[in-house]
Parts: C-alpha cells; sequence; structure tokens
C-alpha cells in the first residue's frame, strides 16, 4: 500500500502544482483514487453556496454505474458536524445491513450504493470535504489497510486542495485587482464620467459575463431613482428592458421595491436568484428583465448611498463566490470615488435624476417616426438661441415638446415661464406679457412685472399664439428682434434676454393669408418650426400610451387595475381621437376608477369610444370563435384591399405586429414595410 500510495501522490503532483487548477485537481484525485482502489464509483462531496451537501466530481467504473454527480443531500452541515464527528471515516460494507451509522440514510436510493467507504478531507481541524468510495453492483468488505490508506491520501490531498485553493483564490484576487487597477486608470484618464462610463461598464459586463448592466441614481429625496447609463453585452437580449424604460420613462418609484429601499438603507450588495423570488415577481423579472439572476451593489459618495450599480445575468444560477461579489463591489466603489472627485458630473446626474422625478408625467411618448423626428429635431435646437414654432392640433403634445427643448438647453436652470395666450382676455394679454405701470389703466393699483420680466435669462412658452391681438404681436415682435419692450403705461425701455418657444393649433400661415396674424411675426417665429401629428396619424403610438397612463392612474389614484382587455384595446386603438392625446389620456383616468379591482373592459370607456364595438365598421369580431369580417366597398384597388385587411388583423391583435404577421402569413419585416410604405402616404 504504501508503493501504491506514493504512486498516486505522483501522479497528482502535476495536477497540483502544473496545473493549479481546483476543479481539474479534484477531478484527478476521484479518477486516480477509484481506479486505484478498483471501486465502481468515486467522488467528492462539498459544501455548497447554499449550505448543503453537494457530490461535486465524480469518476465511474463504466457506463452503467448510476451516476452521483451533481447530487444534493438536503442537510444542514452545521447540524450534521454537531451530531457526528465527520473527522472519521465512515466504512460501511453492506448498505443493506441492519444497525447501520444514521448517516447512511442520507444517501439517496437512487445512488445505487452497496459497499461505501468515505474519509473526510481535513486541515487545521476543519473538513474540506469528503472522498467516498462507492460499491454499486455487490457489497464490499472494506480492509482496516484500505482504510488506513484512504486516509493517508486524503492527508496528502488535503494539502493539495489547499495549495490549488489558495493559488486560485489569489489568481482571481489578482485579476480582480488588475481589472479594478484598469477600471480606476479609465475613470482617472478623463475629468468628465460620462465620456468613461460605457467604457466601465463594457468592462464591467466582459469580467463577470453579466449580460447587461444600468447605474441608477437617487433623487436628492431618496423616493425615486433615475437610469444614468445603461449597458448590454453584444450578444444579450434586451428587447424587454429596452421597452420597459422606453414605456414608463427613467425614473421609477422606490415605494414599489422595498427590497431595494432596504438595500439602500443598508448599503449592502444584493444577490437576486430567480429560485428564490415569489413566483409574481419571478416572472416579471423573467419575462420583462430578462433575468435569472443578478447582483446589485449601492455606490457610495462622501459615506451616502449615491446610486446602484446591478449587473443581470440570463442564465440561471445557484449563487454568486466572493469574487464576483468583490468584484462589483469594487467597481461600484470606482465608480463612487470617480464621481466624488469629478463632482460636476455627479451633481449634473443628481439634477437629471431630480428632473426625471419633477417631470416623469412630462415625457413623451411615441414610437411613430413622425414623433421621432420631432423630438429628434427639438434637441438639436435645444441648445441653441433659436425661436422654435411648434405645430399641431390641441392635446397632440405641443407643451411636452417645449419642455423638451428648456430642460435640454444651457437656459434648464433658469426661469421657465408659460403663458397660455388664449385662456386670457385679449384686453389684458399685453399686461400678462409686458407687465404696467401704477395708474396705467384702472385697476393697476401698483406696478406689476410682465412673463418676459419675469422669464429674463431664461425661456417664455407661448402657447396658442394664434390668439394673440394685432398690437400684442407688434411688441412681441420687437422683444423678439432687439429683445426690448415697454411696460403698459410706462416710457421705460427694458431689456431682456429671453428664448421664445411658441406654440399653436391653428394654422399660422392661413392665419397670415386672413390678415389674422402678422407675416412678419410669423416669420420671425417659424425660423425653426416643428409639427406633431395627431394621434390617428400615429396608431402604433396608442398602446404604449394605454399603458403608460395605466400606471401613472393606478398609482395617482391608488386603484388596482389588473389590465385592459383586447376589446378595450382594439376599440382605443381603432378610434380617431379628435382630442388626441389628452382624450386618451382622460379616458384611461375614468376607465381606472371605474374598473377599480379587475380589468378595463370596453364598458368601461366612454360612450364614444365603446360604441365602436357596437358597430359595423372595417373589421368586426365575430362573437362566436373570435373570427373578424372584413367589410370591402368595391370598386376597391387590390393595393387598398390588401391594406384594409393589414389594419383589421392588426385591430384583432390589439395592435401585436408580431401576431398579426403570423395571421396574414406574411412575415414581419414585411408588415412593417408596407406599414412604413402606408404612414409615408403611399402602397408598397
Amino acid at each position: 500500500m504504501h508503493e501504491a500510495r506514493e504512486a498516486i501522490i505522483n501522479r497528482l503532483a502535476p495536477s497540483v502544482h502544473s496545473e493549479i487548477d481546483h476543479d481539474r485537481f479534484l477531478q484527478a484525485v476521484v479518477s486516480e483514487l477509484g481506479q486505484m482502489m478498483a471501486a465502481d464509483r468515486c467522488d467528492v462531496i462539498q459544501l455548497d453556496a447554499g449550505g448543503e451537501l453537494r457530490i461535486s466530481h465524480e469518476w465511474r467504473a463504466s457506463e452503467d454505474v448510476p451516476s452521483s454527480l451533481g447530487t444534493s443531500l438536503p442537510v444542514d452541515f452545521r447540524q450534521i458536524a454537531e451530531r457526528f464527528n465527520l473527522a472519521q471515516p465512515i466504512r460501511v460494507d453492506d448498505t443493506g445491513a441492519l444497525g447501520l451509522d444514521p448517516k447512511i440514510r442520507l444517501l439517496p436510493a437512487s445512488l445505487g450504493t452497496r459497499s461505501l467507504l468515505v474519509v473526510p478531507v481535513v486541515l487545521g481541524g476543519d473538513v474540506l470535504g469528503l472522498v467516498g468510495l462507492h460499491m454499486t453492483r455487490a457489497p464490499r468488505r472494506w480492509l482496516d489497510e484500505e482504510v488506513s490508506f484512504l486516509q493517508s491520501i486524503a492527508r496528502q490531498i488535503a494539502v493539495g486542495y489547499q495549495y490549488a485553493r489558495l493559488y486560485t483564490d489569489q489568481q482571481r484576487e489578482s485579476r480582480r485587482t488588475r481589472a479594478l487597477l484598469e477600471i480606476a486608470n479609465t475613470l482617472n484618464s478623463r475629468s468628465d464620467f460620462g465620456e468613461v462610463s460605457a467604457h466601465v461598464m463594457a468592462r464591467a459586463l466582459a469580467l463577470v459575463g453579466a449580460d447587461y448592466c444600468a447605474l441608477g441614481v437617487l433623487n436628492p429625496t431618496g423616493k425615486s431613482i433615475s437610469l444614468a447609463a445603461f449597458k448590454a453585452a453584444s450578444n444579450a437580449a434586451t428587447a424587454g428592458v429596452r421597452e420597459l424604460i422606453e414605456t414608463h420613462g427613467q425614473s421609477i418609484d422606490l415605494s414599489e421595491f422595498p427590497a431595494l429601499t432596504d438595500l439602500i438603507a443598508e448599503g449592502k450588495t444584493m444577490q437576486v436568484l430567480d429560485a428564490s423570488l415569489p413566483p409574481p415577481v419571478r416572472a416579471a423579472f423573467n419575462a420583462t428583465l430578462g433575468g435569472r439572476a443578478a447582483l446589485v451593489a449601492p455606490v457610495h459618495i462622501g459615506g451616502q448611498t449615491f446610486g446602484l450599480l446591478g449587473l443581470v445575468w440570463s442564465k440561471p444560477r445557484d449563487g454568486f463566490d466572493e469574487h464576483e461579489t468583490a468584484l462589483v463591489e469594487g467597481i461600484a466603489d470606482q465608480i463612487g470615488t470617480a464621481l466624488e472627485r469629478d463632482q460636476l458630473s455627479a451633481e449634473v446626474m443628481r439634477l437629471r435624476s431630480a428632473l426625471d422625478q419633477r417631470h416623469a408625467e412630462s415625457r413623451i411618448i411615441g414610437r411613430a417616426p413622425a414623433v421621432a423626428r420631432a423630438i429628434e429635431l427639438a434637441l438639436n435646437v435645444a441648445d441653441t438661441q433659436t425661436s422654435v414654432l411648434i405645430q399641431g392640433e390641441s392635446g397632440t403634445g405641443k407643451e411636452l415638446l417645449a419642455n423638451l427643448i428648456h430642460y435640454n438647453s444651457r437656459r434648464r436652470d433658469r426661469a421657465y415661464v408659460k403663458l397660455n395666450c388664449g385662456a386670457i382676455p385679449e384686453s389684458l394679454l399685453e399686461s400678462e406679457l409686458f407687465g404696467h405701470e401704477k395708474g396705467a389703466f384702472t385697476d393697476a393699483r401698483q406696478r406689476r412685472r410682465g412673463k418676459f420680466e419675469e422669464a429674463d435669462g431664461g425661456t417664455i412658452f407661448l402657447d396658442e399664439i394664434g390668439e394673440m391681438s394685432l398690437s400684442a404681436q407688434v411688441k412681441l415682435l420687437r422683444v423678439l428682434q432687439d429683445g426690448e419692450f415697454a411696460r403698459i403705461g410706462g416710457n421705460e425701455g427694458l431689456k431682456v434676454d429671453v428664448r421664445v418657444i411658441a406654440a399653436s393649433n391653428v394654422d399660422l400661415e392661413k392665419a397670415v393669408e386672413q390678415g389674422a396674424f402678422r407675416r412678419d411675426l410669423y416669420y420671425r417665429l417659424s425660423v425653426f418650426p416643428l409639427r406633431l401629428p395627431p394621434l390617428r396619424e400615429r396608431r402604433e403610438d396608442v398602446h404604449p400610451l394605454v399603458i403608460h397612463f395605466l400606471e401613472h392612474y393606478k398609482q395617482k389614484t391608488g386603484r388596482y387595475v389588473s389590465g385592459i382587455s383586447r376589446d378595450a384595446l382594439s376599440a382605443l386603438i381603432r378610434y380617431d381621437w379628435p382630442g388626441n392625446v389628452r382624450e386618451l389620456e382622460n379616458a384611461i383616468e375614468r376607465a381606472v376608477i371605474i374598473a377599480s379591482g379587475r380589468r378595463i373592459e370596453p364598458d368601461d370607456l366612454p360612450e364614444s369610444i365603446a360604441r365602436l364595438q357596437e358597430r359595423t365598421g372595417r373589421a368586426s369580431r365575430d362573437t362566436d370563435g373570435g373570427v373578424v369580417r372584413l367589410e370591402i366597398e368595391l370598386p376597391s384597388t387590390v393595393d387598398e384591399i390588401e391594406r384594409r385587411a393589414i389594419e383589421a388583423t392588426l385591430d384583432l391583435t390589439g395592435g401585436d405586429k408580431t401576431r398579426a404577421a403570423r395571421a396574414l402569413g406574411i412575415g414581419r419585416k414585411t408588415l412593417y414595410r408596407k406599414l412604413e410604405a402606408y404612414r409615408n402616404g403611399g402602397t408598397e
């Protein structure tokens, strides 16, 4: 046996000293021992992250020997250690005999063990693991010499095991240190944190193998958190989370997520494993966020939690080891250090977080090309001094576009004054705009500053400017040209620096032709015109708008609504919305109140919308089979018939383009191409 022991040690030595791979070393152990001892199976039992004993490595003499690999023994290791002396070997010649060691009952019957010899691998009084020899075909009498031999081998294994583990830990620590140093150098290379955040997050993804990561910043009250940066791996599927961000905006209310609130309060890293989540939360985590596991670490500045760094994995995991957790925490600490040094970036991120919270209800929700183009142009002109004219029907979101321009301009921290010219009597409008001196008219008992004085250095938004009187238009033109005006009843010339954003729900070009609006003022305002389409021209936006308003009014009213039925959604999509987005918002608010405790049905919608379900339109649902009848007026071209069929199918599927394409028997790209052609005013 001495020679055999030396032979095994000599063969294991290369695995320890040259490879220094923990898993490889243990696999070499079970292979050498199993063959040397002529066992049917040899395995290693270790304590996993969940506290269970788990068979991590095995060798089998042949394929017909039952496999033990991955088997968990559902016991508490600490309790077992208290009841039994695991430092002593376990020897069982026949598992079918009476009066056996109680520990044998822990072995699952599926392992088919007939005889068993288990020896602990002990170092410094600690049990590092267990090495087991199994006979599955017939009982075997284990000799004292064999037990002593296996114990001798176990002592050598303990040294090699510890050596390999220490070396692996050292290598991991070295890699982590190098990675954090690289990230620190990247953060130190530029003064602007925003320039390097994408690189840092990409490096973090590569280091831990996550699918995507996000940096969230707390608003000053600590009640909400806003997305500051987002990065996904090149092969990651993030459509669900990106749609969530697009639909609900970049700010979330933390009161809906107690776990995150606790994490911020405690300042500790949180591990998220889908197997441990309640079923409804798990379903949302899997389906919407595409996650099966996550690590969320706090980012600290000056000892206070500034934000959260989260990394999400799409594949299931048993847990996270200390190395991964320490690495994510290290990256979060590096980000915090960089932001603490770059106080300006940190303050900008906090202000943007507060702004997201303040204007959470003022986001422009829309995917239609015309809306996307308007937003793109608005952002292009935002950081200039150019006057902007926004035109569109009432309720299309002109004020939201004006907000977007102001809050993305260099005047974002200065005054932002709004005035609806159509809501103020003509006789008072000039006073509102330019102010008046004491005694200028009957009720002018004291001097009053006008909106332009209030907006000095900032922005003024003039809504319904087409309702402005011609005399007020003259003064407005002078302000736009020279920045000068005088209060009513005064002679003192006042000079202001104000950026003007105007909006109109009437066609100002026609108003100019009719003499109701000054031509020179129109040209001065329309240096940079923007147009927002009515909702009936962008029906693809109805669904995301419905979801947005549903969530908003559920929170605002405190009413629970489980969702909206397909029929109700179909009616909303088909309706022409003369009042545009504002009318849709009012309809959803009403429906949330009526449908409290259940989902929204057509009867919960305003009568003008609900009636669509009863009319015989271009598509009506057959009550007994979900069939759609399509009425066609002849003569009609083939292109017109095709378009009617596509639109009717989209109505049937509630705007779901994937289902519509499948029902029509065409590819999804083909459907998108046809819809794009329809939006551009033609056929494919």
